[in-house]
Parts: structure tokens; C-alpha cells; sequence
């Protein structure tokens, strides 16, 4: 039988708030079967009452057509961009080879600062290729890979960059939200492109956008860091020497900084730098996300520690997994790391589509 992408989501919160339960020691019946059918809400509340919270529309249909609604409401408010528009910020779809007309899932992916959408798209050539074990499961699986390309780099080179996470987040909603509604997606993002994903996220989540199934987030502090526990310094304040100098501290390759690269990257560099260094968490009192979330923390970056990592555990109600990649804080440019880094991913997305298969 196969089941609606409503029928998935509720089987994914249920097998969810089955384990918190039992972690617990909370006893829980099992819902009964038609509880594929119920809101999340619905489903929360059984649980919360022990299974004595039983929802009386279920049988009426009240719940699916409602839910049909909203459906039909977000569809009518987010329709898909024109090609041209997708393409500019999604420009390595093709290059990736994860495109398909019916993706059982989909990868939205955040770059880091001065990087590009290719450090998830690109696998290299010749004797620079590194087999990305993120495009091979997605190949294998039918799903798509989604990296975000933002103003100011590659082909995008004339546009200028953006410099609030919000900003960044306010112009890729419509881009890619209707994407989002008709099939399930998790969120892959290192560095700076974690305060992009989670502004991102909490935008979708004011809008009635659903949320991903997982969020793979690495190499940053979780965003409500205070400032004076921020272990950077903010580039507008920083001489050319001394932004050189900030900049190395987060591992950034010396060829960046020769005579032929610094003057394209030194202005992309201090954009990015201000999405981090002059960033205001403004979501003080949010309830926290309820999907797991799983983060990295690299053992030789010496400004992002574990602790610093760690959290991200605030900021959902699921699971949550904090591992180590043995790499500095650009591992996504070392090539075992990098392959360690995504063939975890890969792994976590494989158990979580078995779970969204059984029945």
C-alpha cells in the first residue's frame, strides 16, 4: 500500500514520541491504526494524555479536509518560480545528476561562508574527484539535492550579497517553498549556512510551510550564542591585515589570500562574515522544532567548540545527536572528511527513509 506524504509525517512524529516516551518510562499504548490520519496536534495530544486524548473528527473525514485545505491554501499562496528564477539559485541540480520527475525526497543544502552550492553539488574530476556518498544515496533513492546558491559568487557574481540571514531567508522562501509542500525534505547545512537554515526554517514555519523530516547542521554555535561568548570578531572593525588574519582563524586556504584571489573574495568574505558577526537571535521564547537534529563539530577547528555545538539541543524537542568529524573547520574541503561528514548523512537519511517505509 502506499502511503500519502500526511500518512508519513504522522508515522514519522509517531515512531518519535513512541521513543521519548519509552525513554521516559512513560507508558503509552500503541495509537490505534488510523492515527496515520491525525494532525500532528492530534497525535501530540495522545500522547501528552497517555493515549486517553483520542480525536473525535478522525471518523467524519474533519481532519483530512482540513488538512486538504491548507494544502490547497499554501499551494494557491507559494506557486513554483519560473525556470530562470530556480535555476539561479539552484544551479547545480543538473550538475549533481539527482534530478527526477516524482523525488521521493528532497536535500536543501547551505553552503559556508565564501563558498558556493558546489560544495555539495560537485563531485570534481580526474584526479580531484571524490565520490560524495550524499549525490550517491540521493542516485540511488530518487532524491534531489537542493543546494542553495546565494547572490554574490559563481554565476551569481554580479548580484550583491546579502547580509542578514533574514534577508537571505525572506528571498529563497518563494523560490523554493512550493518544492516543499508536495514531497518531504531535510536540511543539510555547515557554518554560517546553519543560522541561514534556521532563519530559513523559522520563516517556513510563521508561513505554514511544512517542516523538514531531519536537519544535519555543522560547525557553528547554535544561534542564541550571547555576544561576548561569540569567539570571532566583526569585520567591519578590521583592517585588510586584520580580516585576513579573522579569516584564517576559521581555516580559510591560503590561496584565498594571494594576489590573484583576494580581490574577488575579499568583499564576498566580509559580506558573509556579517550574516554571523553581526547576527541578533530575535526568536527568544519560539517553542523548539520537533524533528531530530543531528550536528557535527569538527576536532581540530579552533574557533566552533563542542560545547559551542552542543546547543543546538535547545532547539528541538526530537532526538538529537551531537558527533565529531575529525577535520579543522572547513572539513568540507578535506576530502575524508568531508566523505566521513556526508556518509554519516547518508546513513541517517537511509534509516530515516526505512522508517517512513514500514507498513
Amino acid at each position: 500500500m502506499t502511503l500519502t506524504e500526511a500518512e508519513i509525517r504522522a508515522i514519522n512524529l509517531i515512531e518519535v514520541l513512541r521513543e521519548d516516551a519509552e525513554a521516559e518510562d512513560h507508558e503509552v499504548p500503541e495509537p490505534p491504526a488510523e492515527a496515520r490520519s491525525w494532525s500532528d496536534e492530534q497525535i501530540r495530544a495522545f500522547f501528552k494524555s497517555g493515549g486517553t486524548a483520542l480525536p473525535h473528527a478522525v471518523g467524519d473525514g474533519a481532519a483530512a479536509a482540513a488538512a486538504a485545505a491548507t494544502a490547497a491554501e499554501l499551494a494557491a499562496r507559494f506557486p513554483p518560480p519560473d525556470n530562470a528564477t530556480f535555476s539561479k539559485w539552484f544551479p547545480g541540480l543538473a550538475l549533481s545528476k539527482t534530478a527526477c520527475d516524482n523525488p521521493r525526497l528532497r536535500i536543501l543544502c547551505f553552503p559556508n561562508a565564501g563558498n558556493a552550492e558546489d560544495m555539495y553539488t560537485s563531485e570534481g574530476t580526474g584526479v580531484r574527484r571524490a565520490p560524495s556518498p550524499l549525490l550517491e544515496w540521493c542516485r540511488a533513492n530518487g532524491a534531489e539535492c537542493l543546494a542553495v546558491q546565494p547572490p554574490g559568487r559563481n554565476m551569481r557574481g554580479k548580484e550583491p550579497p546579502l547580509t542578514t540571514c533574514a534577508s537571505l531567508a525572506a528571498a529563497l522562501l518563494p523560490v523554493v517553498a512550493s518544492r516543499l509542500l508536495d514531497v518531504p525534505y531535510v536540511v543539510v547545512a555547515h557554518s554560517v549556512g546553519t543560522w541561514n537554515a534556521y532563519e530559513f526554517l523559522r520563516l517556513a514555519q510563521r508561513q505554514g510551510l511544512p517542516m523538514p523530516r531531519q536537519a544535519f547542521l555543522s560547525a557553528m554555535a547554535s544561534p542564541d550564542i550571547p555576544w561576548e561568548q561569540r569567539p570571532w570578531r566583526q569585520q567591519r572593525g578590521l583592517n585588510e591585515a586584520q580580516f585576513m588574519e579573522e579569516c584564517r582563524g576559521w581555516d580559510v586556504n591560503e590561496l584565498v589570500f594571494s594576489a590573484a584571489l583576494w580581490g574577488t573574495y575579499q568583499p564576498l568574505m566580509r559580506a558573509d562574515f556579517t550574516l554571523f558577526d553581526e547576527y541578533e537571535h530575535t526568536h527568544e521564547g519560539a517553542p523548539p522544532f520537533g524533528f531530530p537534529l543531528t550536528a557535527f563539530w569538527g576536532s581540530r577547528d579552533r574557533r566552533i567548540k563542542q560545547r559551542m555545538v552542543q546547543g543546538w539541543a535547545r532547539f528541538t524537542s526530537g532526538p538529537f545527536q551531537l558527533l565529531e568529524v575529525e577535520g579543522h573547520h572547513l572539513w568540507p574541503l578535506e576530502k575524508a572528511s568531508k566523505a566521513a561528514w556526508l556518509g554519516v548523512v547518508a546513513e541517517q537519511l537511509a534509516a530515516l527513509a526505512a522508517m517512513s517505509g514500514r507498513r
